[in-house]
């Protein structure tokens, strides 16, 4: 999961600085988390996930798309409403 962390922050064109800063974490973290020495709590995978329009399943396994479609949240949200 380290790695394709990194990637969605160097896709976006962030430092690790600016990433961790609006995920509430500090950069030091977001690199211990990049380079496989620390593990991401679930809240953080939530935040980036949020925070960024991150897929949560690709984020975890892999799998699917890095992004999450506009289209899918709106319907996730429209559904929870109904």
């Amino acid at each position: 999961m380290n790695e394709r962390i990194a990637l969605v922050r160097k896709s976006l064109g962030l430092t690790q600085e600016k990433f961790a800063e609006q995920v509430g974490l500090s950069r030091n973290f977001m690199w211990m988390i990049e380079s496989g020495t620390r593990i991401p709590s679930d809240r953080t995978i939530s935040d980036i996930c949020r925070e960024f329009n991150v897929n949560e399943t690709w984020l975890r396994t892999g799998e699917g798309e890095m992004f999450q479609l506009v289209d899918d949240k709106l319907s996730a949200y429209v559904s929870e409403i109904t």
